[in-house]
């Protein structure tokens, strides 16, 4: 007869919730350490470190305060936002991932640093995470014998205490309807009411009755935040739209919308109610406000259309800067001997940059475009009505070095150079035949 020997029960998977005990602000690296079978100061050190370098560390540990439930619970805080439930651990979640967030952008020029050591730093503490979570899941596996003593010793679940038995009067069986078996002789049912012990049941459930308490009294005034957003971000926007860069003057407008919906959201913490419109709002303005800090200084509010015309070499200048601009420099009437060589720069925030360039000249481009396209285009055939583009290169980050020789049958002459920068445009190097005025432009 063979014996069947029990296996030992299974004690129930932990899951990843933040800790109450052992908590600092959220409780996100107790819960952690918790988890992963860790000393949270692992996980807090590198945490407050990419926090201060880059701010990774608050968008990691604000998302994570949205996400992970606080334990004993199964909602977390980023249902409750989106639910117009918003509170004051949730809004300070979403508030360190919008400053996190700005540190960010404030790091984005160092050349890609700082998110290479956050990332290398977030890949190492995940790998010694996982190695530890599964040595302690090897450890428990390897154990059955400890994990039934851990179970039997577990202490019982907590029950209700018993009511204490007090003195009673019983009622007698259906012959003696009427009387009791022993007490006083004009007592009826109901007349005796035991003395309350402190801690003891009642004896009838719902008695007395209790009263719900009362809810607070909340105001949805989400659509009057929304538009009050809508009004700081026209009147910001405004105010420095003559006066500073596109970028600033757009930042100063998403900047005021999103102190208004952060005034919001605290106050709908205490006295009333928010939709979830508005965390959206605040999330896609922190987007475009990142967006706006990271635009160029040089693409201006105002287009203007300067043209300049150079006629000598004595009249090229080293540099023509513009802002947001369609601008056309026009070296049609530049003589440029053979074996000699010039060179300038165009510089411009955002529009159309044409440069105008003699048949005869060889023409050497460096070509710097952030969001936009380059195109060359010869000179154009006679009887035929459509303009020929010989190289076109467009996208994002459009750099390069081109070379175009003379046209066919002119006679070769020097070299001009160009070095054309544009943040967000068009930049465009023709052919043309040289014309009639000499005179150099002025910049408006």
């Amino acid at each position: 007869m063979t014996e069947h020997v029990a296996a030992p029960p299974t004690p129930p998977e932990e899951s990843l919730a933040r800790s109450r005990r052992h908590k600092v602000v959220g409780g996100v690296c107790g819960g952690l350490g918790r988890y992963f079978n860790l000393d949270p100061v692992i996980f807090r050190v590198p945490v407050a470190l990419l926090s201060v370098v880059g701010g990774v560390g608050l968008i990691a540990y604000g998302l994570a305060w949205l996400l992970i439930p606080f334990e004993r619970e199964e909602e977390n805080e980023g249902r409750r936002l989106l639910s117009g439930r918003v509170e004051g651990p949730g809004l300070t979640a979403l508030l360190f991932i919008v400053a996190g967030c700005g540190l960010l952008l404030a790091t984005i020029g160092d050349g890609g640093g700082v998110a290479w050591f956050s990332v290398l730093v977030f890949g190492a503490l995940a790998g010694a995470a996982s190695w530890s979570r599964r040595r302690g899941e090897q450890a428990v596996a390897m154990s059955p014998r400890g994990v039934a003593e851990v179970v039997a010793e577990a202490p019982p679940e907590a029950q209700a205490p018993p009511a204490p038995p007090g003195p009673s009067w019983w009622q007698g069986t259906a012959e003696r309807s009427t009387g009791y078996l022993w007490g006083p002789a004009d007592a009826k049912p109901g007349d005796y009411q035991p003395t309350p012990v402190p801690g003891a049941r009642r004896p009838m459930e719902g008695w007395p009755p209790v009263q719900p308490p009362a809810r607070r009294r909340e105001w949805p005034f989400s659509a009057l935040v929304l538009l009050l957003a809508l009004v700081a971000c026209g009147s910001g926007t405004a105010l420095a739209w003559s006066s500073e860069p596109l970028g600033a003057a757009l930042a100063v407008g998403l900047a005021c919308a999103l102190a208004v919906l952060g005034t919001g959201m605290v106050f709908s913490a205490f006295r009333g109610r928010l939709g979830a419109g508005t965390v959206a709002s605040v999330i896609v303005t922190s987007v475009l406000l990142g967006a706006a800090s990271v635009l160029p200084d040089n693409i201006t509010t105002s287009v203007t259309t300067p043209t300049w015309r150079v006629a000598s070499a004595d009249q090229l200048r080293s540099a023509y800067v513009v802002g947001s601009a369609d601008a056309r420099l026009d070296l049609t009437a530049l003589d440029v001997p053979a074996g000699e060589r010039v060179s300038t720069r165009v510089e411009g925030g955002a529009g159309q940059i044409t440069v105008l360039v003699p048949a005869d000249v060889t023409v050497v481009v460096r070509a710097d475009v952030t969001v936009g396209a380059f195109t060359y285009q010869p000179l154009k055939d006679e009887g035929s009505p459509a303009v020929r583009i010989d190289d076109v290169d467009g996208g994002i980050d459009v750099h390069g070095s081109h070379t175009y020789p003379p046209e066919h049958g002119v006679e070769a002459g020097g070299t001009v150079e160009l070095d054309l920068e544009l943040g967000v445009g068009h930049a465009t190097v023709r052919r043309a035949a040289a014309t009639s005025e000499t005179t150099e432009g002025s910049n408006p």
